[in-house]
């Protein structure tokens, strides 16, 4: 998933904004909201509220982002460091922070747990979106007839990493943020046994129901058995990433491997892609970099095996591969 909104970089003005450029920010999102219909919506709310389309989705962020300038916290969600510095600045009340600590890339105003649940569990308009809006059966039918190939749900790149990790047949893989649980499937059909974790209940219940998965809606269910903890396109999603790292070492046997698939956050990719600035926003409040990856790592006491997409500026991707050491 990857934001689709136009950047709209400015000078970068300090950090605490003046009364004047503060009642600007807000005079132009409030007018943009009061050009369309969605402002009458009955369940607004300047939070993450039911939407019923894109652009009132976006106008949307754009009040929630307003409304916490005033009062955003710009230190890092990773470490606490309060020396971050903003690289770009969009729509006036949205920047991006790299901190020097972790080597996070992160969005200002900072996802919460609140607004995380608000967009990935309430709200109605993401289920719909990109690939996790769950397909209708005859969709789903064609999806499996074809095992899924050329479709956006194809896992063709994600399980030879898997495989080449040399688990036997069996392994316990867990598919963390499963979505309606089209990875899962695929991962169980090359051969492992598979749990899926998705916050989601519809798209985890439908996961379970039409997919076969098995599904885990509280990871403290889960103990140290886990031979493979496998994560697509999750963690850029997180308001910590440090959270998914200590899953990781929590769940993971001696020995077991954490592989980690995300948006290229890296400033190799940047320095080489107009797109890179359209990638951050409502639904990635993270850009993970290869320095995060290795500062993580060696926080959390993983063995870095491999990190894929650093030096690669062309790849779309981030790979990493860390291994919990053994006893």
């Amino acid at each position: 998933m990857s934001s689709r909104w136009a950047l709209f970089p400015s000078p970068d003005p300090p950090r605490n904004h003046s009364p004047a450029w503060r009642s600007g920010a807000a005079t132009t999102a409030r007018s943009l909201w009061k050009s369309t219909d969605a402002s009458k919506h009955r369940g607004y709310n300047p939070g993450m509220p039911f939407l019923s389309d894109e652009k009132a989705q976006r106008l949307r962020y754009l009040w929630w982002a307003t409304t916490q300038s005033v009062v955003s916290d710009a230190s890092c969600p990773s470490c606490g460091s309060a020396s971050s510095r903003r690289l770009r600045r969009k729509y006036l009340v949205t920047s991006l922070f790299e901190c020097p600590q972790c080597a996070l890339r992160y969005r200002v105003p900072r996802e919460t747990p609140q607004t995380a649940h608000k967009l990935y569990v309430e709200d109605e308009s993401y289920k719909g979106r990109f690939a996790y809006g769950t397909p209708s059966q005859e969709e789903l039918n064609a999806l499996l007839q074809s095992n899924f190939s050329g479709s956006r749900n194809q896992y063709g790149r994600f399980i030879p990493v898997i495989q080449a990790l040399g688990l036997p047949r069996g392994a316990r893989v867990l598919d963390f943020g499963s979505a309606w649980g089209y990875g899962s499937f695929q991962i169980r059909q090359a051969g492992y046994q598979v749990f899926s974790y998705e916050i989601g209940k519809a798209r985890a219940q439908f996961a379970r129901e039409h997919l076969g998965c098995t599904t885990v809606d509280d990871l403290r269910e889960l103990d140290a058995t886990i031979d493979c903890f496998f994560s697509a396109h999750v963690i850029e999603h997180l308001p910590d990433p440090n959270h998914m790292f200590a899953e990781a070492v929590r769940l993971l046997v001696p020995g077991g491997h954490f592989v980690c698939f995300c948006p290229n956050g890296s400033p190799t990719r940047e320095s080489v892609d107009p797109g890179y600035h359209r990638m951050w926003g409502q639904l990635h409040p993270l850009m993970i970099t290869p320095g995060f990856m290795r500062w993580a790592c060696q926080r959390h006491g993983l063995e870095l095996v491999k990190i894929e997409g650093e030096i690669e500026a062309a790849k779309s991707d981030l790979l990493l591969v860390a291994r919990k050491p053994a006893l």
